[in-house]
């Protein structure tokens, strides 16, 4: 047992701290611990009341499709310790704070993206075990079981997928001959057809992406890694391009830069905010997080991500958003921590 008593016994400048350690056998030692003017070795860290964590996930992964369900969000694929492509699909209970599995994916894939529309999943794309897939899975959580879609037109990794008015964005990533590309292929689960749209002015994979007003706001990314040549120049390679599509009229608007070059980031929304966690650069990993509002165009640095990570993706539930999986630079550890959006 131990107890720390606080006194002012010297000035008001100047405390001692006295550690009363009782150990079973009745032992006393005291601990004498000087001023707040030098380091001591007892500290209080410092909580940030903007996060709090929930359970962890059962088979930590990077670079997975995340989206919700009514009360669950379903992780599926990605890439784990030692597994460099999985087919996993867990299922995170938020009224419940626990963790089931549900159908796996019917590839092992990475980078695959995910978006929910209509009661349903739609994964699309992805790094699997012969390269690059242009397949469509589409998941029905009452049978849980996944059926196949119309494939893209063609193959795509690291890219970002949002539905907008029951349609489906697949922009960015990367092609099966390791080009960048700046495409805009659009799904229509009501005609199974591909459209492919206005492309991005920016060519760029592994950005980010989120839904504000029925619009897209494409967010960072990078144009090396993945295939391309390196080495991987920072300066040249991240990204914080902040690029706006209007469906409505096919067209993009550039918008104010994001203030850190970033990829393998993650960004939800909440009401006209866009919040930005995490990314990756060059041998290391970001806790940036950064506020973009859709309204003033305007960006603002928010309490930081507790643990920096990579390949992590995002979920906003009312004022609260879910930053789930990801990889620090040298592990996995299936983070689940929770930004509370101040009201």
């Amino acid at each position: 047992m131990a107890l720390l008593l606080n006194y002012d016994v010297i000035s008001e400048q100047s405390k001692i701290f006295i550690v009363l350690v009782v150990s079973l056998n009745c032992f006393f030692t005291l601990l004498f611990l000087t001023p707040a003017s030098s380091t001591s070795i007892l500290s209080t860290p410092e909580t940030n009341s903007s996060w709090t964590n929930a359970s962890k996930m059962p088979t930590p992964r990077s670079e997975s499709g995340v989206a919700m369900l009514g009360d669950k969000i379903y992780v599926v694929g990605g890439e784990a310790y030692k597994i460099k492509k999985t087919n996993i699909t867990e299922v995170y209970d938020i009224r419940t704070d626990k963790w089931s599995t549900a159908a796996p994916l019917p590839i092992s894939a990475n980078h695959v993206g995910l978006s929910s529309f209509d009661g349903k999943l739609y994964a699309v794309g992805g790094t699997h075990t012969n390269g690059y897939s242009n397949k469509l899975f589409i998941y029905d959580p009452a049978l849980n079981k996944w059926n196949e879609g119309k494939s893209m037109p063609a193959a795509r990794t690291a890219m970002t997928v949002n539905f907008i008015n029951g349609k489906l964005y697949a922009v960015g990533g990367v092609d099966d001959v390791h080009n960048v590309v700046d495409t805009n292929l659009v799904y229509d689960p009501k005609n199974n057809t591909w459209t492919e749209m206005a492309p991005m002015p920016t060519a760029r994979h592994h950005p980010t992406s989120s839904v504000v007003d029925g619009k897209l706001y494409v967010i960072g990314g990078r144009l090396l890694g993945n295939g391309i040549p390196r080495p991987i120049n920072e300066g040249l390679s991240n990204l914080n391009d902040n690029e706006m599509y209007d469906p409505a009229n096919n067209t993009w608007t550039t918008l104010e830069q994001m203030p850190t070059k970033r990829s393998g980031l993650a960004s939800a929304s909440v009401g006209n905010h866009i919040y930005v966690f995490g990314g990756q650069k060059v041998n290391g990993t970001f806790s940036e997080n950064e506020n973009f509002d859709t309204i003033n165009n305007t960006w603002t640095t928010e309490a930081p991500l507790p643990t920096a990570r990579l390949g992590l993706e995002a979920i906003a539930i009312g004022n609260d958003i879910y930053v789930i999986g990801g990889k620090t630079w040298y592990s996995f550890g299936g983070q689940v921590e929770i930004f509370h959006v101040s009201k």
